[in-house]
């Protein structure tokens, strides 16, 4: 039995992404990897919204329930012609 495969398996998530990372010496690459780390710890933080917001909301998914949408497409068309 390989020893390298027993100790990747006992690895932590975490152990595995920094095992990788270390491994890597392109700087445009890390740059990159960084990157895509603070935008996935940036669009997890939790929004705060006052009740204004969760009212404008909630009409939003009634909006959307009811088909009371615009597609990309058509927002897109309509950009075009004027």
């Amino acid at each position: 039995m390989n020893l390298s495969i027993n100790i990747e398996v006992m690895l932590t998530i975490k152990e595995k992404i920094i095992k990788r990372i270390e491994g890597i010496n392109d700087e445009e690459l890390l740059q990159d990897v960084y990157t895509l780390l603070l935008d996935i710890v940036e669009t997890r933080q939790i929004l705060i919204l006052n009740d204004e917001q969760k009212l404008k909301i909630e009409e939003a998914r009634i909006d959307y329930k009811n088909n009371r949408f615009y597609t990309n497409d058509h927002v897109f068309n309509d950009l075009l012609q004027n």
